[in-house]
């Protein structure tokens, strides 16, 4: 139990350095994970042996070495991402003319890796992928919520404290869960800039593991507000599902990203 203990903590403490290229001080990582500083700093000294880790010599900090981000690379390019559903974000993004991202869901979060963007104007929007989307805040993050039980609902907004980026909007539980009603009758999400300033979306959730089950992704356009308007999505929105629909049917060879009740203990 212990050394289930450990790895977990230590697969934690990599997911905070991840976002941190500054770093984070061993009781900054203790305290978030719940552990004393003598069992963090033992297992921050094994990421640094491992070459995960390394620390600041000047200020003690922690941080991520390009060994961890090339291990995500690799993993990204033995899933087959690029043959997978890069053809289906490229034809998106193209008829679209706006920025097209795909997110995975696992366990309790939902994360952007891959993208593909359109050619409607110089204005690029370029976000980092690997980011935890804020479930509350963002077109992806209310398409796959509209998919979960109450109970999954309520402990992946439990976790969002835990995430680095910071919405423009404030959780309001119970208007959420208005929300998700309707995005279940409506098929996809939308978003006004409640996560970014001047940025609108929509996203649409993936059924990689069949009609009825949990999301296994996302797929979502996102625009500046002035394009994205509210009429703007309602015409984009049958191209989004079928775009939802096109990248489900090659899921299921790649369900080991899929979240599993049974790996998760």
């Amino acid at each position: 139990m212990a050394l289930a203990e450990d790895v977990a903590n230590a697969m934690h403490a990599l997911e905070m350095l991840a976002s941190r290229p500054d770093g984070r001080r061993v009781s900054e990582i203790a305290e978030r994970l719940g552990i004393n500083k003598a069992i963090a700093h033992r297992l921050l000294a094994a990421l640094v042996s491992a070459g995960y880790v390394s620390q600041d010599v000047r200020t003690s900090s922690y941080f991520a070495t390009h060994s961890l981000g090339a291990l995500g690379l690799r993993q990204l390019s033995s899933s087959g991402v690029g043959t997978w559903a890069q053809r289906s974000l490229d034809s998106l993004a193209a008829e679209s003319e706006e920025l097209v991202r795909l997110a995975v869901a696992t366990n309790d979060s939902l994360q952007w890796i891959a993208k593909a963007q359109g050619s409607n104007s110089s204005l690029r929007l370029d976000p980092v992928m690997g980011q935890d989307a804020v479930p509350h805040a963002t077109a992806s993050g209310k398409a796959w919520l509209s998919t979960l039980s109450s109970e999954r609902v309520d402990v992946v907004l439990d976790r969002e404290s835990s995430l680095d980026a910071t919405p423009r909007s404030a959780l309001d539980r119970s208007a959420l869960m208005l929300e998700l009603d309707e995005v279940r009758h409506r098929g996809y999400a939308t978003t006004f800039e409640e996560m970014d300033l001047g940025i609108n979306a929509a996203a649409a959730p993936i059924y990689g593991a069949g009609p009825g089950r949990e999301a296994t992704g996302t797929i979502s356009i996102a625009g500046p507000s002035v394009r994205m308007t509210r009429a703007r999505m309602a015409e984009l929105s049958p191209i989004l599902l079928a775009a939802a629909a096109d990248v489900a049917k090659s899921w299921p060879t790649y369900t080991y990203l899929v979240a599993d009740e049974e790996l998760s203990a």
